[in-house]
């Protein structure tokens, strides 16, 4: 179960991730701009922190500057959390031995949780 946990709480980022990036386009944007936008959205990437910190320098740089401090704040917990859920992702979507257990998995889909709170309120396009 543990395993299991990882990789949807993984998936469940990676998904929100891009929702919110495409929610955001969608109510900003209209006609060919609109199209051009979401075509660059269409598919994901692994939600490493660079990955995610580009995707939202794309939209504006304050945010993104503002993404990575939320990430670096105590001592960078989230960042090597969100680093550690995409990489046992990885690991158990190979099928290696990633040695996950209960309180591990918690804790990294806690982490994503956070994360993905994060994006939902930052891209929120009707505040």
């Amino acid at each position: 179960m543990s395993r299991l946990l990882v990789v949807r709480s993984c998936g469940y980022l990676e998904k929100a991730v891009i929702e919110c990036a495409r929610g955001f386009v969608e109510e900003k944007s209209w006609g060919q701009v609109r199209s051009f936008g979401l075509t660059w959205l269409e598919r994901s990437r692994n939600p490493k922190p660079a990955a995610l910190v580009e995707l939202l320098g794309r939209f504006d740089a304050n945010l993104a500057s503002e993404f990575q401090t939320f990430l670096s704040e105590n001592g960078s917990r989230l960042e090597t959390e969100l680093h550690a859920l995409v990489h046992l992702r990885n690991r158990i979507a190979h099928g290696e031995n990633e040695g996950v257990n209960r309180a591990r998995a918690l804790s990294l889909s806690s982490a994503g949780d956070e994360v993905a709170d994060w994006w939902i309120s930052a891209l929120n396009p009707l505040k």
